[in-house]
């Protein structure tokens, strides 16, 4: 008899399971997402859901979307950003409050962050997306946006990427030579 009180209860399970299953893949059964917000104790585990913000005063997770918090923590309310980073680092980046290490100058090199061609956010270099948009096809690249696919114009050129630098120190021993003639 007991026997058939256990296959009794895998069959039970696993008919539960499956009604389960279907279920939610028919969003019956729906997880509150604005309830997950609440069992959240950093702020990186907070703010690496969307939907989520971080409050530093009360070190609280909370959803702006449930009622009772619609106006909560107004003054240092830290939200989900969206800086084109992958989920996890852009809440690195709101959480550190720009605390992050600058990494947008070339090491050895004095000038602009990012080549003066892009911007620095959270201590990277994000490229201009579209310098020329009479011309789509040229684009900016590389760690601090110090490589294109246009500024050599020499006839051994191909289709690049070129290095900025390289190409300045090119055009300065041109200008040289072109003196000494």
């Amino acid at each position: 008899m007991k026997t058939c009180n256990n296959v009794n209860y895998i069959h039970f399970c696993l008919y539960l399971f499956v009604v389960v299953i279907k279920a939610s893949s028919l969003n019956i059964i729906k997880v509150d997402e604005q309830a997950i917000c609440g069992i959240k104790m950093s702020c990186l585990e907070c703010l690496r859901l969307a939907h989520c913000s971080w409050c530093p005063i009360e070190n609280k997770c909370f959803s702006e979307k449930m009622p009772t918090y619609e106006n909560y923590c107004e003054t240092e309310k830290i939200r989900h950003p969206n800086y084109e980073m992958s989920l996890e680092d852009n809440a690195i980046c709101a959480c550190a409050g720009g605390k992050l290490e600058n990494n947008c100058h070339r090491p050895g090199i004095a000038g602009a962050e990012c080549s003066g061609r892009g911007s620095c956010i959270c201590g990277r270099c994000f490229c201009n997306v579209n310098p020329d948009p009479a011309h789509p096809s040229k684009a900016i690249m590389g760690e601090y946006c110090e490589y294109d696919n246009f500024s050599c114009d020499d006839p051994k050129c191909s289709e690049g990427p070129y290095h900025i630098y390289d190409m300045m120190a090119n055009e300065q021993n041109n200008y040289e030579e072109i003196e000494k003639q």
